[in-house]
């Protein structure tokens, strides 16, 4: 028993002085110091704690960091992007993979995730997804109870065996740190595992984030290793093995498939078919690359400078305006009698010094407008070497120009964004390819709703299925298109559509059925309504047609006239 307890004790502390390393590495190339900064810049805290030199003078903040940032987050995103897969077998139904696969990531909201994620990366320069599976997930006829599930891991809470390999497939391990309640710690735990050695820590985040004190917490490693090509996961606290090393790949005496399946399926499961998991679940991107580092570059690194002169000359003209806005009075030995100066308007003094001259104001100084000429040049500076330009962001108006040219200014503005939004293509690709793993590993079957659309423009919702054992053997390509077109073409689209309706290219119906879903709030009332009128109008020249049959056979022949 002793030598069972030195053995965990040591693999405790192994673990643990990989987490320490990795603090010190990230403190070693100012990432500990400075990502918190970042933050505080973007969020609008840019001023440091005031000295006795500088407690009168302003503080305003002239956010460039946030308006930057946001720009080129909203440019990135612009296009929805779609994981799409296609395999090297014809037989294979890629059709059902991809409909499953859209309606995993929209249960998981990857979506909203992607927008964290980039959030993340403008600002901190890299973002980290990580997959895992969530037994107490909802689902239906699972392979394993539950369903994947995503999370963001802070630049500051992930460790690598090699800081400067990029590709994080290739990394010995990767080491996860987060912030757990002694009680959310102790449902993860192995069975034999002694709960009674927990305890909890201090927390190592420079965010100041706060913790609720009616428990204690602890920070809880979580080590993703391969053996023999394999992943495996490992958990432990400061104190405590958690869970022992165990493969990600499900458990087969957990597998929830029915007996009467048992002999077609369980071959497939115990032969050589059977997939592992061979790839991390945690997918990395960086913003811009760091040279020799897995860790990115973030938009507000370059922009801090700037943004302090900015803040510091808009403060210096406010405390000049501050200090010159009320001219000084030079007032002879009693000849203000307790009068005092206000300077509201249409005040009246009276002198008291019997000279005519006893109160008088002396010549203002006139407002110097160089701070702010500076703070403008340098704000257009800021904005020209960081490509968040007028024209980029659609700020500015040429009424002198055609559409076209205008789009092509936008085109020529939007390239240096391309190469951004190709990084967070990169990512998707990853992500792709780790989702693919966890649907060929963990659904048996499941079953779930997939959107269809019809002719009329209306979604229709099919009840459809997924078998993960008709694809264990596929081999499946990645793919990242965006869909939909642009989010900002609505616009466009709206106009092609008034000049096709214009010039008698389509009909009124046809115009609302590819009016753009976001601009309109009716559309099936409005069709309805055509519909209708289009009855009307039918019946009505029917009627016509009757009436001017009846009338044509009661007309008098020539004959009898």
């Amino acid at each position: 028993m002793a030598q069972w307890k030195s053995m965990q004790l040591a693999k405790v502390t192994s673990l643990w002085n990989l987490y320490e390393r990795g603090i010190e590495l990230q403190a070693s190339l100012g990432i500990r110091e400075n990502l918190p900064t970042y933050v505080d810049f973007f969020e609008g805290r840019q001023w440091p704690s005031p000295t006795p030199s500088t407690k009168n003078l302003p503080r305003p903040v002239i956010n460039i960091v946030k308006m930057i940032c946001r720009s080129k987050k909203s440019a990135i995103l612009a296009s929805p992007v779609k994981i799409h897969y296609k395999s090297y077998s014809p037989l294979t139904d890629i059709e059902s993979f991809n409909d499953f696969s859209s309606y995993v990531l929209k249960e998981l909201g990857q979506e909203d995730l992607d927008k964290l994620a980039i959030d993340d990366g403008v600002k901190k320069g890299s973002y980290f997804y990580h997959y895992y599976w969530d037994k107490n997930a909802s689902g239906i006829d699972g392979r394993v109870d539950g369903g994947v599930r995503c999370e963001l891991i802070d630049p500051l809470n992930i460790f690598f065996s090699d800081p400067s390999e990029l590709n994080e497939q290739k990394q010995d391990w990767i080491l996860i740190s987060s912030r757990r309640t002694l009680t959310q710690i102790s449902a993860l735990a192995d069975t034999d595992c002694d709960l009674t050695q927990l305890k909890g820590d201090e927390d190592n985040q420079t965010y100041n984030k706060k913790e609720q004190k009616t428990e204690e917490y602890a920070t809880l490693l979580t080590r993703y290793f391969k053996q023999n090509g394999e992943v495996y996961c490992e958990r432990a606290t400061k104190t405590l093995i958690i869970s022992k090393p165990f493969s990600i790949t499900p458990d087969f005496s957990q597998l929830n498939i029915k007996q009467e399946e048992n002999n077609s399926i369980c071959p497939q499961i115990h032969g050589a078919q059977m997939p592992r998991a061979v790839l991390y679940p945690i997918v990395c991107g960086y913003y811009e690359r760091k040279e020799g580092s897995i860790y990115g570059l973030s938009e507000v690194e370059g922009i801090i400078p700037n943004q302090k002169a900015i803040n510091f000359n808009v403060a210096m003209s406010l405390l000049n305006a501050q200090e010159c806005a009320w001219g000084k009075y030079i007032a002879l030995p009693n000849a203000l009698k307790n009068q005092k100066i206000s300077n509201s308007p249409g005040q009246v003094l009276i002198d008291y010094s019997g000279t005519g001259n006893g109160i008088k104001k002396l010549p203002e100084q006139a407002l110097s407008d160089a701070p702010m000429s500076i703070t403008q040049s340098l704000t257009d500076l800021t904005r020209a070497v960081s490509g968040a330009t007028e024209i980029m962001t659609g700020e500015k108006y040429y009424s002198n120009l055609s559409g076209s040219a205008i789009a092509y200014l936008q085109d020529q503005a939007n390239m240096p964004i391309e190469e951004l939004r190709n990084n967070f293509y990169s990512v998707k690709r990853k992500q792709g390819k780790v989702l693919a793993q966890f649907l060929k590993l963990y659904y048996y079957k499941k079953s779930f709703i997939k959107h269809k659309r019809e002719e009329d423009g209306t979604e229709k919702e099919i009840l459809s299925s997924f078998s993960s054992k008709d694809y264990e053997s596929s081999i499946f390509d990645v793919f990242v298109e965006a869909v939909g077109g642009s989010k900002s073409s609505v616009a466009s689209d709206i106009s092609l559509l008034d000049n096709c309706l214009k010039n008698g290219n389509i009909s009124l119906e046809t115009y609302i059925k590819a009016y753009p879903e976001s601009a309109i709030t009716n559309k099936q009332e409005i069709l309805k309504q055509i519909e209708l009128e289009k009855n009307s109008e039918l019946q009505k020249l029917k009627k016509e047609l009757e009436l001017y049959k009846t009338n044509k056979n009661n007309r008098p022949s020539v004959d009898t006239i």
